[in-house]
């Protein structure tokens, strides 16, 4: 055994994968590949996959197998490919044939093509090393051969040369073939000579009966004036023949799981699932599945693999429409984009910022394993590579962390919406603004729900959750269930509680009970105001038979309410050309003492009744009449200062009827003050918006009651 041939470390690794307690046998595929042997058509096979996918050991495999120098009877005899694959006797006959006539026949050639790589300064030099390493091994299998007395410095004639010599064909297995390309340790024209080498040392040649070759990135048919083209290659993107071989199958892991006892398949299919291959048959990540088993813990294992900053990298790139995809990808949904395999070519001629399709960078991360690709549709595998997408998100430079503070805080906002702290719920969802969570986008629903469904990302976790599913009378935003029941109702520009009104409308909540549901049920109201780019809340929770058993709402939803009410009646009242007297005697209404009934005769002439407390009344009259100047305030909870309207013009007085009033201008502080008087009067005062027009602002006491009449008086 050598370095390169019959590599002698590779051996020792197979043997070590032997004896490891969650050892999985892949060794069919060597029927498959005994089939291919010295055919000049398909001898010839290149498989790409994902970093820890069992490609190397597979590798190690197939030299253990092959070997001349190694003695592996005793060890395949107890794998499956001593028996057959096939379920047809005939041809299961043939592959135990083969598998006896081919086992230990060849000598192998194994190159790993990523190893110490880094301490060669050229290629050339890497590849000498290489030829270097052929000699020694010659030299100790071949002791007496004439190839060593005139050995070149071109390895293709030393390989030549000692076929001749000895009429044996070699079995070449390369590992990580485009590790050079991806790395870009040497020069673009080192490069495409590593290319020029590749094809020099395979194609055609005699002294080859079969190639193994595997890596990440698949070969492009045509690189430049160079060409690998006699590989048959099967990716991520096409492997219809070989994809049971790398990964773990749902059948493999569920046999491990009796072997471990502790951990149970759900959970492992959860984390490390999720890779299809081209029937939509799931594959799980080799090494994740292992480490997991081993330790006996399930956690995020590909960190280990490699850096997200390649992961990072990708989605800031600045492609068009990657941002958002990349955002519904992270919220478990899967987008429709035909892609190609992401070749070396494509590798060799990129640079740091010309990535320009979107097609090209999914097809690096397919290939790369961020991504898996079935039906010409893209999605997240499994719940490892959310976390690294979430991770990814973390960029201070990036717009995209305000998702990942989102996703962040999701943990707490399930937890404080469960105790109905409406307060904080405000908090976090302030911690990122929508203008710049969606720069440039239109505000509406869509977006809003979008946003939303981050800051419970986590949720998804525990409960199953519905969006825009028919339910009731409608469709509701999101239903999450589980024990409790927690529908949530979004709006706009508009307040909490009418989002609130709008479940109890469509009554998303029916049909609940006959689902399996029995638990307490959340009525949920978020309203975002676009101008104050605040969040407002409110939260109704009912038991099963949908009586009431608390309210609560958020600080700003109480004052967008108000608000709301307010600017609804400024637009009726700018829409009244005339304000013509409203009689306080024509009609009445009882009401707590500091609560006023305001009376305006529109242009319709019919009446209408509003009311409002004292701020509102404020709010009215300086916004809806636009008096110059009001002075206003509340003295206590239960004492009201009278509007007094300063003016430097000298204005009629208000109708006789009003102006013997004997308290005009009087404060007051107690329930008792308005038993002491009919009318409270203030000063009459020209409206800006209808100059001819002068107002007075009246109150009247009427038993416990107080009514406020708003008088106009002509010129």
């Amino acid at each position: 055994m050598g370095l390169i041939i019959d590599n002698e470390d590779i051996c020792e690794k197979f043997k070590g994968l032997l004896e490891e307690k969650y050892f999985i046998d892949k060794s069919n595929i060597i029927n498959d590949f005994n089939k291919l042997i010295e055919d000049e058509s398909f001898k010839y096979v290149c498989i790409t996959k994902p970093r820890r996918f069992g490609k190397t050991s597979i590798a190690a495999m197939l030299v253990t197998y092959y070997s001349k120098s190694i003695d592996s009877k005793e060890i395949f005899d107890k794998l499956k490919v001593s028996k057959g694959k096939s379920s047809d006797n005939k041809e299961k006959k043939n592959e135990i044939k083969q598998y006896k006539e081919f086992q230990g026949k060849y000598h192998t050639l194994y190159l790993d093509l990523s190893s110490n790589v880094f301490s060669f300064e050229t290629l050339d030099s890497f590849i000498s090393s290489i030829n270097s390493k052929l000699k020694t091994d010659i030299e100790e299998l071949f002791p007496n051969s004439k190839v060593l007395k005139d050995y070149d410095d071109d390895i293709v004639l030393n390989l030549k040369k000692l076929y001749k010599k000895t009429n044996k064909k070699f079995i070449l297995v390369i590992d990580e073939w485009d590790y050079i390309i991806t790395n870009k340790k040497f020069t673009d024209k080192e490069r495409y000579n590593y290319i020029n080498f590749l094809k020099y040392l395979i194609k055609d040649r005699s002294y080859l009966a079969f190639v193994y070759m595997t890596g990440i990135t698949t070969i492009t048919k045509e690189i430049s004036q160079s060409t690998l083209n006699c590989f048959s290659e099967y990716t991520m993107l096409n492997d219809n023949q070989y994809y049971e071989y790398f990964g773990f199958t749902e059948d493999e892991v569920n046999e491990l799981c009796e072997k471990n006892k502790n951990l149970s398949f759900e959970n492992l299919k959860s984390w490390y699932n999720g890779y299809k291959s081209y029937n939509g048959e799931k594959i799980f990540n080799t090494w994740s599945v292992i480490q997991a088993l081993n330790l006996n813990i399930i956690e995020n294992y590909w960190s280990q693999t490699g850096s997200f900053n390649e992961l990072k990298k990708m989605i800031n790139y600045d492609i068009v429409g990657v941002k958002e995809d990349i955002l519904e990808l992270i919220n478990g949904n899967e987008i429709k984009v035909q892609l190609e395999n992401y070749e070396v070519e494509v590798i060799r001629n990129e640079s740091e910022d010309n990535e320009h399709v979107k097609e090209i960078l999914y097809s690096k991360m397919v290939t790369f394993g961020y991504l898996t690709y079935y039906n010409e549709k893209i999605s997240i595998p499994n719940k490892e590579l959310k976390e690294e997408f979430i991770k990814a998100l973390n960029d201070k430079e990036s717009d995209m962390q305000y998702f990942y503070n989102m996703i962040k805080n999701s943990d707490e906002m399930l937890e404080v919406t469960l105790h109905k702290n409406v307060k904080r719920m405000c908090e976090i969802l302030d911690i990122s603004p929508m203008e710049k969570i969606i720069p440039g986008d239109k505000l509406d629903h869509e977006n809003l729900k979008r946003f939303i469904d981050y800051s419970y990302f986590n949720a998804r976790t525990k409960y199953n959750i519905e969006e825009e599913s028919p339910c009731g009378h409608g469709r509701s935003d999101i239903i999450f269930l589980y024990g409790e029941i927690i529908i949530i109702e979004l709006k706009v520009n508009s307040t909490a509680k009418e989002a609130i009104k709008h479940i109890h409308r469509k009554k998303y909540y029916n049909g609940l009970k006959e689902k399996g549901y029995y638990g307490n049920i959340l009525l949920i109201g978020i309203n975002y105001d676009q101008k104050k780019v605040k969040y407002s809340c409110v939260i109704e929770e009912y038991n099963n038979n949908m009586k009431l058993l608390s309210t609560t709402k958020s600080e700003a939803e109480r004052k967008r309410s108000n608000e709301l009410e307010i600017n609804g009646e400024n637009k009726r009242l700018k829409s009244s050309s005339i304000i013509k007297v409203a009689k306080p005697h024509e009609k009445s209404l009882r009401i707590p003492i500091l609560v006023s009934v305001f009376y305006v005769l529109s242009t319709s002439s019919r009446l209408s009744l509003l009311v409002y407390d004292s701020l509102k009344i404020f709010h009215v009259l300086k916004e809806v009449f636009s008096f110059p100047s009001i002075n206003f305030k509340i003295i206590s909870p239960r004492t009201l200062m009278i509007i007094h309207f300063v003016d430097v013009n000298d204005f009629s007085r208000p109708p006789s009827s009003l102006a013997n009033s004997p308290i005009h201008g009087r404060t007051i502080k107690s329930r008792n003050d308005i038993c002491n008087f009919r009318w409270i009067i203030c000063e009459p005062q020209r409206s800006q918006a209808n100059p001819s027009l002068l107002v007075t602002l009246a109150f009247k006491k009427s038993s416990n009651s107080v009514v406020l009449g708003l008088v106009e008086s002509g010129e």
